[in-house]
């Protein structure tokens, strides 16, 4: 598993590549704004559980699980 600085990065860097335009932040709610959609979903899900070293329950996620950068670093920032 990578650190929390290593994986607040990689997400940045993922957001960073969709953004566009978009200043986003940690706490940018990036599918309300649209930097995401739903068919980055599964990119994104394999990129965090590369990155926690760990796989996540599909079957387990929530609302707001990819809210924003926060989120997602809260739910997901280390090992299930």
């Amino acid at each position: 598993m990578r650190s929390e600085p290593e994986i607040r990065q990689a997400l940045r860097t993922f957001v960073a590549r969709h953004a566009g335009d978009v200043v986003i932040t940690d706490q940018t709610a990036l599918f309300s704004v649209r930097v995401l959609r739903s068919i980055h979903l599964p990119e994104l899900i394999m990129l965090l559980e590369r990155l926690r070293g760990a796989p996540i329950d599909v079957e387990q996620l929530r609302i707001g699980d990819f809210d924003s950068i926060d989120a997602m670093l809260t739910r997901f920032g280390g090992p299930s």
